[in-house]
């Protein structure tokens, strides 16, 4: 099994909450009224007057991560709209609720929709960026949350949601797993007590590794977005894009092939699930598939598509080459090392959207010290995938996008 720690953190800034990671770099903001996104070293792509908005880098060591500010009056529109889908679907079973999602989605402010449609159609900028100027209310979402078996569910949480599945549905079709927090849609990300050194998206106090969402499913996002509710502490997610990784053809061409097992991470087991709350805990059924991918996995292979920009599966605690493949192992540690060279943070603030290809990027988080007395980080989570109909028959729930 390989795992790399993240490089220590700077000593954050004088005054800076205990815990706190360091805050990322300054960086000078394009003004709107230029009017140019800015696409890699280089390349830039003018935009009509209608675009309102601009794009600077964010993050640390690693390379930049393109940012997306809105001019107030579309931060505003995508929340009205989203006050509109929350009432219109009030009344609509959730599978209906989604697809009214998918069409009012087409009424986002251009500039979104334009930044969206290029991400989903060429991958730029990058593979991630970061959506800021998104309206919250942090007073009126109440407090973070500190158990899975808790709910927040105010009209504010409610609208914030109601942006992230109305975004989401602009670049993808929002899914869940079955086996993973009831199959609920969207996720809350939070701290709790107990999980401080575990690899999960509750821990805290231990860096969550970089890797790639739900590596081991064949069905895995190929999106996904994290919205910020919550980051006084300025929690930093790790970020990386493995577009132009440094690797020798010889070890490309070993991480192309099925030599590897990726391991189901513990948020999907019976006993995980038991633990929280989570509906349908109970449900031998619900996790059997699971099991048998922890138990038997099947060999996969690391690097999959275009040789020239390959798609990438990796979670380094849950992974290792196979019994006595030397070279596949060696392979692997080379992969695992150019990666965290190009690792970088990024602070989702509140009304922030980090959106991000799972299969051309990983992401993790820096540790923090989490208070549970409901000011810690708290972030939402959708996945998202090209194509629902690969998961054909193999979803339930009652919005039918729980995969299995």
């Amino acid at each position: 099994m390989h795992t790399l720690a993240p490089p220590a953190p700077t000593p954050p800034p004088a005054g800076a909450p205990v815990g706190a990671p360091p805050r990322a770099s300054a960086a000078t903001a394009v003004p709107a009224s230029a009017r140019a996104l800015t696409r890699g070293p280089g390349e830039t792509r003018a935009e009509g007057p209608a675009d309102a908005s601009a794009e600077r880098p964010v993050g640390g060591a690693g390379a930049a991560v393109p940012r997306i500010e809105l001019l107030p009056q579309d931060g505003h529109a995508v929340a009205a709209l989203a006050a509109e889908y929350v009432r219109a679907s009030g009344s609509l079973s959730a599978e209906r609720a989604l697809r009214l999602a998918a069409l009012m989605a087409q009424e986002l402010p251009r500039p979104l929709r334009r930044a969206l449609l290029d991400f989903r159609l060429t991958g730029r900028p990058g593979a991630g960026f970061v959506i800021a100027g998104l309206p919250v209310d942090e007073r009126a979402l109440g407090p973070t949350p500190t158990a899975y078996t808790q709910r927040p569910d105010g009209p504010e949480v409610r609208c914030a949601q109601g942006m992230l599945e109305l975004l989401g549905s602009l670049l993808g079709e929002p899914f869940s797993f079955n086996s993973q927090q009831g199959g609920r849609l969207v996720l809350d990300l939070f701290p709790v007590a107990g999980h401080e050194d575990q690899q999960l998206g509750s821990g805290s106090r231990t860096a969550l590794d970089w890797h790639s969402e739900d590596a081991f499913h064949p069905l895995r996002a190929d999106w996904m977005m994290l919205l910020g509710l919550r980051n006084h502490d300025r929690v930093a997610t790790t970020f990386a894009a493995v577009d132009d990784l440094h690797l020798s053809p010889a070890v490309r061409q070993v991480l192309f092939e099925k030599r590897f097992h990726i391991l189901p991470d513990e948020s999907h087991t019976q006993d995980f699930n038991r633990a929280t709350g989570a509906e349908g805990a109970g449900d031998a059924e619900r996790f059997a598939r699971i099991g048998t991918m922890a138990t038997r996995p099947e060999e996969v292979a690391v690097l999959e598509g275009d040789p020239a920009s390959p798609w990438m599966r990796v979670d380094p605690p849950f992974m290792r080459a196979r019994d006595g493949d030397a070279e596949a192992e060696a392979a692997l540690e080379a992969l695992l090392a150019t990666v965290q060279e190009r690792l970088t943070d990024v602070v989702i603030a509140q009304g922030e959207v980090l959106v991000l290809d799972n299969k051309r990027a990983v992401h993790g988080r820096r540790p923090f010290g989490a208070r549970y007395d409901g000011t810690d980080r708290w972030l939402k989570r959708i996945n998202l995938t090209a194509d629902l109909r690969r998961s054909a028959g193999r979803r339930a729930g009652g919005h039918g996008r729980a995969v299995i």
